[in-house]
């Protein structure tokens, strides 16, 4: 029996004949087939930490980094490396927790939903209906492994205290400058890497778990042509496709399976 294993054994490619068969088995795998997960801190309350909660990880730490889909866990001193794709911000309508199916309500993309708010009593954006808004930063990032090799997508979202945190990523981006032939300019955000950490911050509320963003590097060199690429091929995607249709949020099982609905630029 054992020579015949080696015997079909010896039939299969190696990886390196692999690329010759790239996508096979996937042909039929459209976007609404996938989940696009969401990039999360461990906090103190995160169910990652809680040994009888069904999302239980053993080796996660208070302060890391968490792929909520794949299960990757990044060490938050550490961090990650990742590639900023694509950045949209939103105002997302949530119901109060026990009567949310753990995913916005709405999606809005008007700001002036909030001229709409009241301010609550818990510190709150409120809606007349009860419902709460959040002004949120959602980053759509490629995750890169240390030799800047592209790993997995993912959303990054930044609300609440960690908003600041998400602006001045947004100035790094957009300030940065190369020269070209014809001057400066401002290379895409998916030609460039960031790395990832997190810190604990407090204040006389309470502490928490926040991002730091530090940039790595520019993907310029010969090397990252193949991580350009896909990079490059995120954001084209993301321009393209409704992507907040696509996050897994985190779901209830009891509630029904609907996406949030996506309300742009409409006075309500």
């Amino acid at each position: 029996m054992t020579k015949a294993i080696k015997k079909q054994d010896a039939k299969l490619p190696v990886v390196s004949d692999l690329e010759e068969f790239s996508g096979q088995g996937t042909e039929h795998i459209t976007a609404r087939d996938t989940k696009l997960p969401i990039l999360k801190l461990i906090g103190n309350t995160s169910p990652v930490l809680n040994p009888s909660d069904s999302k239980y990880n053993e080796d996660a730490k208070l302060g890391d980094i968490y792929n909520e889909v794949t299960g990757s866990l990044y060490r938050g001193k550490d961090g990650c490396i990742v590639v900023p794709c694509l950045y949209v911000n939103t105002f997302n309508e949530w119901a109060d927790r026990g009567d949310s199916p753990g995913r916005p309500i709405n999606i809005h993309t008007d700001p002036s939903i909030l001229a709409q708010t009241n301010r609550g009593d818990d510190g709150r954006d409120r809606l007349s209906n009860g419902n709460y808004v959040e002004d949120t930063g959602n980053h759509f990032v490629y995750i890169l492994d240390e030799e800047y090799n592209p790993i997995e997508m993912a959303l990054l979202t930044m609300k609440s205290t960690q908003k600041k945190k998400s602006k001045l990523w947004n100035s790094m981006i957009s300030t940065r400058k190369m020269k070209g032939k014809n001057g400066f300019f401002t290379p895409p955000s998916w030609a460039s890497a960031y790395r990832l950490s997190t810190v604990q911050e407090s204040n006389n509320k309470g502490s928490w778990t926040g991002w730091a963003v530090e940039f790595d590097r520019l993907l310029d060199q010969p090397t990252d042509s193949s991580t350009l690429e896909v990079t490059k091929e995120f954001y084209n995607s993301a321009m393209k496709l409704d992507l907040f249709g696509k996050v897994a949020f985190e779901s209830d099982a009891s509630a029904p399976e609907k996406e949030p609905s996506i309300k742009r630029y409409t006075n309500h």
